[in-house]
């Protein structure tokens, strides 16, 4: 009756009301043919048609006429007239007054789910027990709860009794084939889900999906570039040699892949906002994040002392602190002027040089650049010499930076 939200909905309440108080006014009866009785149809909208004044072979009389006596004095209670027609949906009514009755097919035939979380059936030939959602009104209790008393109810029509009463979840999951993730938003009346349908994921809901897919999968979740790598190792340097080096900074944060995932927390996740997707993450520039997260004092240190290129008379080496040595990286004649190998790090890193063709083909590495050039460079500038002729191959390249090459006339 409360649930009714206008005067002709109102009198239907009334109705179903005064239906629930009485027996079922469609009661079996023998046929000629001997036999169980046939049982009537669940459908609560055959009563109220007989209590507006239609006929049913089925028909008691008797309780009809009790019925309609106390729907009139519900009418009156509700301040309506005795003879207002009830009109609108017997399901949101029922389902407002009997919320743990709210039924759901489990995709058998006649196999219901009640919200209080029993079961219950209705006949197979039943009309109503294909129906998925039900709101039930009367039960027989035997073996097994039967449906009796029933309307079908529309999940997306829910009334707001139903609603209060309601709980919506909202799981994201990451599908780890297409890579996406999905949205789910979940409709439960106790332990029923009444609406379950797919939604576009707002950043809020894929937020901690996300960061926890970089807590687990490191590795694959964001885009590790070479950069990036060669950030990790200068700061794992860094780390080995600060707690013997009070001159430098101290207090380096543990770069690794496995240490960045499980603290994704404090330097990642404020830089996802706004992604909803995996893909996403891997546009997020790490190498600026992670030097963000490093901080002034110790990116400085880390470009001043563990540079990423050094510079040499003949052009710029780039460093390579993936390998156990740093090595750095260039044509033969970049390091033409050079005699000593550098130290990295105020001397505490040792290094090692990589010399390259003019095609950028790896010819010889040295970590002892002055013993090269006085012995194995000759090997090296003979076979140049034959394949490169138009370059610069001087018999002692220490002394002096190399030449601009030059063509003959």
């Amino acid at each position: 009756l409360l649930a009714a939200r206008t005067p002709p909905e109102a009198a239907l309440a009334a109705d179903l009301a005064a239906l629930l108080e009485e027996r079922d006014p469609l009661r079996p009866r023998q046929s000629g043919g001997g036999g169980p009785p046939p049982v009537p149809p669940a459908d609560i909208g055959l009563r109220l048609d007989l209590i507006a004044g239609g006929d049913h072979p089925q028909a008691d009389r008797a309780a009809l006429a009790r019925i309609r006596q106390a729907a009139e004095r519900f009418r009156a209670r509700l301040g309506l007239s005795p003879r207002l027609a009830a009109q609108g949906e017997a399901a949101p009514l029922l389902a407002a007054g009997f919320p743990d009755r709210i039924a759901l097919s489990r995709g058998e035939i006649g196999s219901f789910r009640l919200a209080n979380g029993s079961n219950a059936r209705l006949r197979r030939d039943d009309g109503l027990s294909t129906a998925r959602l039900l709101a039930v009104a009367g039960l027989h209790l035997r073996a097994a709860a039967e449906i009796r008393l029933a309307a079908p109810l529309d999940a997306d029509n829910l009334p707001p009794a139903v609603l209060d009463r309601a709980r919506e979840q909202v799981e994201t999951t990451l599908d780890p084939v297409s890579g996406t993730i999905m949205a789910r938003r979940r409709t439960r009346i106790g332990c029923l889900v009444l609406r379950d349908r797919t939604e576009k994921v707002r950043p809020e809901d894929a937020g901690p999906l996300l960061l926890a897919h970089v807590q687990t999968n490191p590795e694959t979740a964001l885009n590790w570039t070479d950069t990036v790598r060669q950030l990790q190792a200068r700061v794992e340097i860094a780390r080995t040699l600060a707690p013997q080096n009070t001159d430098m900074p101290q207090d380096w944060p543990d770069f690794s892949s496995a240490a960045l995932g499980r603290t994704a927390t404090d330097w990642f996740a404020p830089f996802m906002e706004g992604c909803v997707t995996p893909a996403a993450l891997r546009d997020i520039d790490i190498t600026s994040v992670l030097r963000t997260h490093l901080g002034y004092t110790h990116a400085t240190w880390l470009d001043r002392e563990l540079p990423t290129a050094l510079p040499f008379p003949g052009g710029r080496a780039d460093v390579d602190y993936t390998q156990p040595v740093p090595v750095a990286t260039a044509r033969a004649q970049a390091f033409y002027g050079t005699t000593e190998t550098p130290r990295l790090a105020g001397g505490r890193v040792p290094l090692r040089l990589a010399l390259l063709s003019p095609a950028g083909r790896p010819q010889a590495i040295t970590a002892d650049l002055a013993g090269f050039w006085q012995g194995g460079w000759a090997d090296m500038r003979r076979d140049m010499r034959g394949r490169y002729p138009r370059h610069d191959w001087p018999e002692n390249p220490g002394l002096a930076p190399a030449r601009p090459r030059t063509r003959p006339n």
